[in-house]
């Protein structure tokens, strides 16, 4: 997860650079489909987007096409989603879009039996469902996506990458390069995911970066913020660090509590809040009270109420060793916090250092001097993080991002 998870309707949207602009270097469903095709309107485009994951779950990527669907213009625009994965045991919040039908269809390996009958049912859905665009993001959709047949009546072909690529086998990897040339356009939110695509060509890389709904990320006037303290059992005078984050290995936990255990020796007035659940809960649990900081940090798990979280702190962090654009280093930002993060992936486009610290990857000693450096220094931090909302307000827009997307899904359609 690169952010927080929240119910729909009060979800963070995602912002666009302009919409075509190249990189420098340069059966399961939701909702009943009505039978047979119907015509579209003339100025109507039919989108297919396919995705590894399901929408309505916790994770950057889904919240993200969850805020794109949202925004799209139901008068111009009818689009099918096909989830290669099962509904989510607990959405996180309804999809509010009469012009997007969900559907579902689990399956295992791509190279499997239920890979290939996905494959075959994608391509009996293009042909029957006249799109202009078929937009895929995450491995298996993308595979299947390039290996689509093309030609002046196919639909247009959009990969969308939302990360470093760092859950993709060798054979995957070494499968895209030699595919990536089969798309129309591959769009990233970041620069730093375009450049790991030198093989592809530079007119086919679109950035689009994420964005945030600065509106309902934001600072609090110090009264709220000291009832928002409250409501988290956390006192006025105390130092609060927080993250938000899935509990997996790739964001790095363990190091941000190592550095914390650094941090709470020289400050044990400060406090670490750790937002968001996963597989590595347990072994977060042990090491904590390990260092013995089992009163010092909280695992809150998953909440719905990050918006009201965020203001509350005083400084957030993050460990990852990869991302692609953080949605969490966005919302932090909105709600005026100075970050410390790791030099990865999208992050330096992110934090610079009128509002914020990059520091190296897995090296928690240099992590923990970076937040004491901060801490202690409520004058700077207030500066940083009325810098890093500014920079937000100005170029992460949420409605700029459908916009952009928009635009592309008709660039393609008027290629075809």
């Amino acid at each position: 997860m690169s952010g927080s998870k929240h119910a729909l309707s009060d979800e963070a949207g995602v912002r666009a650079a302009p919409a075509t602009r190249p990189h420098p270097h340069d059966e399961t469903s939701d909702r009943a489909r009505p039978a047979g095709i119907t015509p579209r309107p003339a100025k109507c485009l039919r989108i297919l987007i396919l995705t590894d994951t399901a929408i309505l779950g916790a994770g950057g990527s889904e919240r993200f096409l969850r805020n794109l669907l949202q925004r799209l213009p139901p008068e111009t625009c009818e689009v099918d989603v096909l989830q290669l994965a099962p509904p989510p045991a607990t959405p996180v919040g309804a999809l509010d879009a009469p012009h997007v039908h969900l559907s579902h269809r689990p399956i295992g390996a791509i190279y499997g039996r239920t890979g290939l009958s996905a494959f075959a049912q994608v391509r009996r859905m293009v042909r029957a469902g006249c799109y202009d665009v078929v937009h895929s993001q995450h491995e298996k959709s993308d595979l299947i996506n390039a290996l689509l047949p093309s030609g002046r009546e196919a639909p247009r072909r959009l990969s969308n990458r939302r990360d470093m690529g760092f859950q993709k086998s060798a054979r995957v990897r070494w499968l895209m390069r030699w595919l990536d040339h089969r798309f129309d356009r591959i769009v990233a939110p970041s620069h730093a995911i375009l450049d790991t695509l030198a093989h592809a060509p530079s007119s086919s890389l679109t950035c689009i970066v994420n964005s945030v709904d600065t509106a309902r990320f934001a600072p609090v006037g110090p009264a709220a913020r000291l009832r928002l303290r409250e409501a988290l059992g956390c006192a006025a005078n105390e130092l609060l660090v927080g993250c938000v984050a899935g509990l997996n290995p790739v964001k790095r936990h363990v190091d941000l509590v190592d550095a914390f255990a650094r941090v709470h020796a020289e400050l044990p007035q400060a406090r670490l809040l750790l937002v968001g659940d996963g597989p590595l809960r347990g072994a977060l649990e042990n090491r904590i009270a390990a260092l013995g900081l089992k009163d010092a940090v909280r695992l809150l798990g998953e909440r719905r109420d990050i918006a009201r979280v965020l203001p509350a702190l005083d400084l957030f962090a993050l460990a990852s060793a990869s991302e692609g654009m953080s949605n969490a280093i966005l919302e932090a930002q909105a709600c005026g916090l100075p970050v410390i993060a790791t030099r990865v992936g999208g992050n330096p486009e992110l934090v610079h250092a009128d509002s914020g610290i990059l520091v190296d990857a897995k090296n928690p000693p240099v992590l923990a001097r970076a937040l004491l450096e901060l801490l202690p220094d409520a004058a700077r931090r207030v500066r940083l993080g009325a810098t890093a909302r500014a920079r937000v307000l100005r170029t992460h827009s949420p409605q700029a991002m459908a916009e952009a997307y928009l635009s592309l899904y008709r660039e393609l359609a008027d290629a075809r």
